[in-house]
């Protein structure tokens, strides 16, 4: 059904949105249940598929918690130690990717995750979450905006 490479990657998005490695394979594993219950076998991209399997279930689980936090950006930031000028040119430490995976919302570690993980354009990405592209791109220009002041504060910090 799914190979290892899949299995890894799929693991890697429940990673994206839960933020949390226990409630990852929980998601994973409880997804996978939904996906074999239902009438897969009609299913053309069943990597598609459970994707939405996940974070329909995802969604719901933070509905039925009330843990949910779309859209909110908290102005209140820890600054992570890096020098760069472009979201692109991040290299960073595993401490620093944790730093700023943790200052993300749900949906903005979404992004980065079908992004600049998996490689997906902006129109598939669009498409996926069922959002306007100019919507998305407006997403994808503040997050960068935000992250890029955070490292250009940051090292002027560590410059004084």
């Amino acid at each position: 059904m799914f190979d290892e490479k899949q299995l890894n990657s799929l693991y890697r998005y429940c990673f994206s949105l839960t933020g949390e490695e226990h409630e990852s394979y929980d998601l994973l594993q409880s997804s996978i249940e939904k996906f074999l219950k239902a009438n897969s076998s009609e299913v053309d991209n069943k990597i598609a598929y459970i994707k939405k399997i996940i974070r329909n279930h995802y969604i719901d689980e933070c509905r039925k918690h009330s843990k949910t936090d779309e859209e909110q950006f908290d102005e209140t930031v820890t600054y992570v130690d890096m020098n760069t000028n472009s979201l692109e040119k991040i290299v960073a430490s595993q401490y620093q990717v944790e730093a700023v995976w943790q200052q993300l919302t749900v949906l903005e570690r979404e992004i980065m995750y079908f992004w600049a993980v998996e490689g997906y354009t902006t129109d598939e990405l669009a498409e996926f979450l069922g959002m306007p592209r100019g919507t998305l791109l407006s997403k994808i220009h503040r997050l960068r905006k935000r992250l890029e002041a955070q490292f250009d504060e940051s090292s002027r910090e560590l410059a004084s």
